[in-house]
């Protein structure tokens, strides 16, 4: 009876019960259904490494260490609070991955529960919210935004929907003024955590529209047009970041209806993947060259979005979805249009477009209901969405457990991604299973021969079986394929080494210098490398080049300058530049050698002894015959 009760009368039923209780049971749910997260997992080589592992800044975190996160830029982007919120957790955890993740889902859990009382202040039913919020808590394509680390969006859109909240608390003020302070301040926290955040400004619009009368008025148009200025100013920002390095952004020389085909393409798989999550991969790649995407594609979005476009005009909450969903999925899409990702889609950037697909979703089964649908009907279909979408994530939560699983995955939903290919090698390789990596690069580089990555990743495989000449060959493909790739030209400059091509060499860093001026490593290799070939004036000159950079004060650069210029005859300055190697670093036996040297030249004889003298208790080899000659010579000047 009260099943038979229930199943008649949920909605009422379920708007009696606490509101606590609700998003209780929407938490519980949904750490069942990522309960894989709590066993073991590994950082994913993609990004994780270069973000949060081998980051200086968050492994070896201190005074220093937070003054260059937040005044350095890193990997072609400003996200200080999400490289802080790692070294934290890095201080906290080291190197335990399934610690992060774990933090990673109560981060996402705490956005559910921001939501969830978010939305329970501008939405009467609780039955409409509590399926909104389950949906955004569960559904399978928030796997990759809590198994992958380096989504740090997850942390940024916890500050926004705080950002919501006090909002919401603006608009319940009557508008006074001094309470839109909180949301600037989250507005800006978020974008500092990610840059994705400067869509801030797409929930708010839509949360006043949704929530207060007073719309279109003088003070709304004022106050929409100075929050579009702050976006603006970010988006510069991000622009200029960007060019720092970073992905790089590939050409593909796409014509604009090929871009429009794909941008269909696009816009029906996203929404194919809300509703049948069964096909997720962590990789999309992109359609081959000749775009060979039917015409119907274009036909069947432009369809869906005049459709939604017209119910969303006779319907408030339906518009509140519609633009919430292609609001924050605007830049996945212009991702797609504009090929700026590996990927012409990805399931992390429909992290909160999530929320308006859920709404839209919802809206169209209470459509159906009001056309004759039973209410028992539209339950079932609802708890149909609910256990298949809990089911798929629950097993799709064990492919982010390490770099194996996830792209192994891919390559079941796509066995011609060379991309997925390509990383499933880089995996075998740090596994030193050569072999299976060398098979697994041949196979993405004979489905795309231009796939510069898989060049230069099997050039690594190739060198470490000491095949260099066919090294070689693949890591001028990757140049050729991708000209200001600085890593090719690094690998390539250590094969001409090897292979003793000295001009070659030179000129592969000389490229180098040119496409990353700020990296020392190179000048310090070419410093080295004319001290070889006994060209010391041109050593000396990148030497001192790098010592007008304070941040490139190193014992190995001051001890080469007083090298050269101890060679040169410049024996005053060599023993300055030697005295300050010494002073970096005062275990290093050969500077004071090479210091004892320079006081020599200079008529130093006792201080040219004591330098020797100490050389050689640090372990450098000093000949017998030069400290027996100092002995003399201070002996007959003491006489």
């Amino acid at each position: 009876m009260h099943l038979k009760n229930f199943l008649v009368n949920y909605e009422e039923i379920l708007q009696k019960i606490s509101s606590n209780k609700i998003i209780l049971g929407i938490i519980t749910i949904s750490l069942l259904v990522f309960s894989h997260v709590f066993t073991g997992s590994e950082f994913l080589t993609y990004d994780d490494n270069w973000y949060i592992y081998e980051n200086q800044n968050v492994i070896d975190i201190s005074w220093e260490s937070i003054k260059n996160i937040f005044t350095k830029l890193q990997g072609g982007q400003y996200s200080p609070l999400g490289e802080l919120y790692h070294s934290i957790l890095y201080a906290l955890f080291g190197e335990n991955a399934t610690a992060f993740k774990i933090c990673a889902l109560f981060v996402h859990l705490l956005n559910t529960y921001l939501l969830f009382n978010i939305f329970i202040r501008i939405f009467e039913s609780k039955l409409f919210v509590s399926i909104i919020v389950l949906f955004f808590a569960i559904h399978p394509m928030q796997v990759e935004t809590i198994g992958w680390l380096s989504v740090i969006f997850r942390n940024a859109v916890t500050l926004m929907f705080l950002g919501y909240f006090f909002y919401i608390k603006y608009l319940e003020s009557n508008y006074q003024k001094s309470r839109l302070i909180p949301v600037l301040i989250f507005y800006i926290l978020a974008f500092l955590t990610k840059e994705q955040a400067i869509l801030f400004p797409v929930g708010l619009f839509l949360i006043h529209i949704i929530k207060s009368d007073k719309i279109y008025t003088k003070w709304f148009i004022i106050e929409m047009v100075c929050w579009t200025l702050v976006a603006l100013v970010f988006g510069l920002i991000t622009i200029e970041v960007t060019k720092t390095g970073g992905p790089n952004i590939i050409d593909r020389n796409v014509s604009f209806y090929g871009k429009i085909l794909l941008l269909a393409k696009t816009i029906i798989d996203y929404c194919y993947n809300f509703l049948f999550p069964y096909q997720l991969s962590f990789s999309y790649p992109y359609p081959n060259n000749k775009f060979n995407i039917s015409v119907f594609n274009i036909v069947l979005a432009a369809l869906l979005l005049f459709l939604g476009s017209f119910i969303a005009f006779r319907n408030k909450v339906f518009r509140f979805g519609f633009l919430w969903a292609l609001g924050f999925l605007s830049l996945g899409l212009a991702f797609a249009f504009f090929h700026l990702r590996d990927s012409y889609m990805a399931d992390r950037y429909v992290y909160l477009a999530i929320i308006g697909f859920s709404i839209l979703l919802y809206k169209t089964l209470i459509f159906l209901k009001e056309k004759g649908l039973h209410k028992t009907g539209f339950l079932a279909i609802l708890l149909l969405f609910i256990i298949s979408f809990s089911v798929i994530s629950f097993d799709r939560v064990k492919a982010f457990k390490n770099n194996k699983n996830v792209w192994a995955q891919a390559l079941e939903v796509n066995p011609k991604n060379a991309f997925a290919y390509n990383s499933l090698g880089y995996y075998y390789r740090n596994a030193s299973n050569l072999d299976s990596a060398y098979v697994l690069y041949k196979k993405a580089l004979k489905l795309q021969p231009d796939h510069y990555l898989a060049h230069t990743n099997i050039t690594k495989v190739l060198y470490d079986k000491k095949q260099y000449d066919s090294a070689l060959y693949h890591i001028s493909e990757a140049i050729k394929l991708q000209p200001t790739y600085a890593r090719a030209y690094e690998n390539r400059a250590v094969l001409y080494s090897i292979l003793d091509k000295r001009e070659l060499y030179l000129q592969d860093l000389n490229t180098l210098i040119k496409l990353s001026p700020d990296n020392a490593k190179f000048r310090i290799n070419r410093a080295k490398f004319y001290f070889k070939q006994k060209r010391y004036n041109e050593s000396l000159q990148d030497a001192l080049e790098l010592i007008k950079k304070p941040s490139n004060h190193n014992e190995a650069i001051f001890s080469l300058a007083g090298n050269n210029l101890l060679i040169l005859n410049k024996f005053r300055e060599s023993e300055i530049m030697l005295s300050k190697a010494i002073e970096l670093n005062p275990k290093e036996g050969k500077n004071f050698y090479l210091r004892s040297v320079a006081k020599v030249k200079s008529n130093k004889w006792g201080l040219g002894l004591k330098d020797a003298l100490q050389a050689k208790k640090l372990g450098y080899k000093v000949n017998q015959g030069y400290l027996a000659m100092l002995a003399r010579e201070v002996k007959k000047r003491n006489n």
